[in-house]
This record gives C-alpha cells, sequence and structure tokens, in this order.
C-alpha cells in the first residue's frame, strides 16, 4: 500500500481509502441491504490488514460510525476516519445562526461517541452547496477546530459551481475537497482539479465505481 501526506496536513493517509455508506444504508447498484454486524466488522479489519487507514464516514449513514467504531476501536496505529455534518435542517433548508451552530455541534459528538475517538481528524461539510459557504459557517468551523473537537475540514461536493466555491475560499478554512470522478465522468477535469492542485487543497475522489455500475 502507499501513502501520501494530505497537502495543509499532518494526516499521512492509504492511496486507497474505504467508502463505508453501503455499511449503514441501503446504497449502490441495486440499494442492496447492508450486510450484518459481524460481516462489516470482518471487512474493516481485513481493510486494516491489507494496509488502508482511511475510512469515510457520515453522520447520516445509518449505522456506519457505530460500526467503525466497534472494528476500529484500539486499532494501532490509529486510522484516519473522515465523518461528515450536514448544514440543513430536516425540511431541507439552510440552516443558519444559533440553529446552525447547535446543529454542528451536537453531530459533531454524536459522531465522537459513535466512532469512539477523542477527536475528529476530518470533517467535511455534507448535502450542501455554494450559498451555504457563508462567513457564519466559516466562523462555526474554526471555532469547532479550537475547541479541539475537529482537526482539519473539508467538503464533500457535486458538480462544478459547489467544489469552486469551496476553492474560492481556500485551504485556510478547507484541507480537502471530495468529488465524484470515474471513467464515465471526468468533466472535473477543466476547471476543478487544477484549482485544487494550484490551492493546495487536498482532492479526494468518490464514487470511482459509480455506484456499482464500473466493477
Amino acid at each position: 500500500m502507499q501513502y501520501r501526506c494530505l497537502p495543509g496536513t499532518e494526516l499521512r493517509v492509504s492511496q486507497l481509502g474505504l467508502g463505508t455508506v453501503l455499511l449503514g444504508m441501503p446504497y449502490g447498484l441495486g440499494l442492496p441491504d447492508p450486510p450484518a454486524d459481524e460481516e462489516c466488522e470482518r471487512l474493516l479489519r481485513r481493510a486494516l490488514d491489507l494496509g488502508i487507514n482511511y475510512f469515510d464516514t457520515a453522520a447520516t449513514y445509518g449505522r456506519s460510525e457505530e460500526l467503525l467504531g466497534q472494528a476500529l476501536s484500539g486499532a494501532h496505529p490509529e486510522p484516519v476516519v473522515a465523518t461528515k455534518v450536514g448544514v440543513r435542517g430536516d425540511a431541507g433548508t439552510a440552516l443558519t445562526g444559533v440553529a446552525l451552530r447547535d446543529h454542528i455541534e451536537s453531530s459533531l459528538l454524536r459522531s465522537l461517541r459513535r466512532l469512539r475517538l477523542d477527536r475528529l481528524d476530518l470533517v467535511q461539510i455534507h448535502n450542501g452547496d455554494a450559498e451555504t459557504i457563508t462567513d457564519e459557517l466559516l466562523e462555526i468551523m474554526d471555532s469547532m477546530r479550537n475547541t479541539g473537537l475537529v482537526r482539519f475540514w473539508g467538503a464533500t461536493t457535486y458538480g462544478e459551481e459547489y467544489p469552486l466555491a469551496v476553492l474560492k475560499v481556500g485551504q485556510e478554512h478547507f484541507s480537502t475537497l471530495q468529488v465524484a470522478y470515474n471513467l464515465l465522468d471526468r468533466s472535473l477535469e477543466a476547471r476543478v482539479i487544477p484549482q485544487s492542485r494550484a490551492r493546495g487543497v487536498a482532492l479526494i475522489l468518490r464514487s470511482i465505481f459509480l455506484k456499482g455500475v464500473l466493477s
């Protein structure tokens, strides 16, 4: 396994990571049900044995965080777990003010408890868009980092407008940018990928098998 340090962070991660949405909820081609807990834990430990030390999850991925906490607790060296936090309420509208701060903080604390961690290495803004990257959100992100809850922030994005908005803010606030990229969709090669390199924001590729279509 080859490893790289994510630019602008102290995180040394395997070039291949393991996404865990399928462990917690129906996902992918045909929407298969999640495997049994025992099978999930065997998979996670096998990934560790093969040298994978980067695991992607989210607060909204069913029992994914909890299963990661059970399977990886006590692993040495400690793997890097990247989780996510949303910025929208139950109705899908963007949160603001005290509601946004309380939502983010409570979500982070739940993730810490489920993952059995003392701090979160990387948290990615989930289900946002270009309009949600506000000064208010950036201030909340900075305050959560200053309290020690989060070491580094990132964003997981769709399309081109949203990642470009993240890159415009730059590495001061966002250390990583997660994007969908695969053999059938290389549209981000024109602007997003070059700009991420130029601004020193680490690029994390997801959906490389297009939810199972390419595998």
